[in-house]
């Protein structure tokens, strides 16, 4: 009897082991899907976007802080001004200007909209990472070659989320009503077409913020610290901005309405708990594990911005959502096949190669683009 006790509580910990990582990634995405409607909400309202990046970096600076003092307690002996320098930077592309543009390119969109460009940004951190010889393409291999026909089936989904409306399906009418009238793609208007510059931009600032802060972890590895001192940096700079482009006084009250809830979820859950779930599971699974459930989050944001904003769900949503999950389960198809072929060719090649020094400093800054990209949507 104390063995099969025993087995089933051995079987019932296996069990848990392989639930605790995909559902912290799915708490990860729902955190995620609510920052995105929440942002939405509170920009209709005309609040201050600079005033809100400001206080959300202070909220976030002060749930990092702790967690800074008691793991990385004394790590502030190590900064020195090239640090500083990364820091200004990485604050600079990955909050200031990524979210900044994000939350301008919102307001002229929808959350929807906005949440599927957000897709691009692996894509284009795995292209920068290429070009610079960081990352291969992975044609070689069967598991390479799934792995990218399941990202570009996720891109291609959420651009036709964003882009492709088809029939269109009146969740909140008591009874469903099918319009087909309006179908095929959308002419853009001219708010349109500014918001999706705008999320372009965000988009390469993104990318590129996963390079810069790669660089600050080689020279300065305390994620915790970093985090912080990145939060205080950008609410420096959001607070310059800020006041340069509207130094009313009412935009930067904040009030006891959902602006607040924005500033406090954001900062603290967006910033603090997203970001200590991701550090848990990216050293288990791996970065790629945790990229691919991004596209959870923009599925969840179709879903209930259709049903609790007053808003459309059309079949072009259907077909983007199908492809999405289509193209999730292929990339980690993909990867995992391809992952024990690449440990025996990283294996080789770290045998081969002469200058362990410069192999060491290569995959690290490898690594940590990749353990970054799982993050572009919950920027510090």
């Amino acid at each position: 009897m104390g063995g099969e006790g025993g087995a089933e509580e051995k079987k019932g910990k296996q069990i848990l082991e392989l639930l605790k990582d995909p559902l912290s990634m799915i708490l990860v995405q729902v955190l995620t899907t609510g920052m995105f409607l929440l942002s939405k909400a509170v920009l209709n309202k005309g609040h201050s976007v600079f005033a809100i990046l400001t206080y959300r970096c202070i909220v976030g600076a002060l749930f990092v802080l702790p967690f800074a003092l008691y793991i990385e307690r004394g790590k502030w002996k190590e900064l020195n001004w090239m640090v500083v320098f990364w820091i200004f930077l990485n604050a600079l592309m990955g909050i200031t200007g990524a979210m900044g543009f994000y939350y301008y390119g919102l307001c002229d969109t929808n959350a929807t909209y906005a949440a599927s460009f957000l897709n691009l940004v692996p894509v284009l951190t795995f292209l920068f990472a290429v070009v610079v010889r960081l990352e291969r393409l992975g044609f070689d291999s069967r598991g390479g070659r799934i792995k990218i026909l399941g990202t570009i089936l996720c891109v291609g989904g959420a651009m036709v989320i964003s882009m492709y409306n088809g029939a269109t399906i009146h969740i909140t009418s008591p009874k469903w009503e099918i319009n087909t009238v309006k179908k095929g793609f959308d002419a853009f208007s001219n708010h349109k077409v500014r918001g999706t510059l705008f999320l372009i931009a965000s988009c390469l600032c993104f990318s590129t913020w996963v390079i810069v802060q790669a660089k600050l972890l080689q020279r300065y590895p305390f994620k915790y610290c970093a985090t912080m001192y990145t939060c205080v940096a950008a609410s420096l700079q959001s607070a310059v901005l800020g006041l340069i482009l509207n130094a009313s006084r009412s935009k930067w009250i904040l009030r006891w309405n959902l602006e607040l809830l924005l500033v406090v979820y954001s900062g603290a859950l967006n910033t603090g708990a997203v970001f200590c779930l991701i550090s848990w599971v990216v050293p288990r699974k791996g970065p790629s594990y945790a990229t691919m459930f991004n596209a959870l989050s923009l599925i969840l944001t179709t879903i209930l911005e259709a049903v609790f904003m007053i808003g459309d769900f059309t079949v072009g949503s259907l077909i983007g959502i199908t492809m999405i999950i289509g193209g999730l389960y292929a990339y980690l198809w993909g990867r995992g096949h391809q992952l024990p072929s690449k440990q025996i060719r990283d294996e080789e090649s770290i045998i081969e190669v002469s200058t362990p020094q410069r192999v060491e400093e290569d995959v690290y800054c490898s690594q940590e683009i990749e353990n970054l990209s799982v993050q572009y949507q919950n920027p510090r």
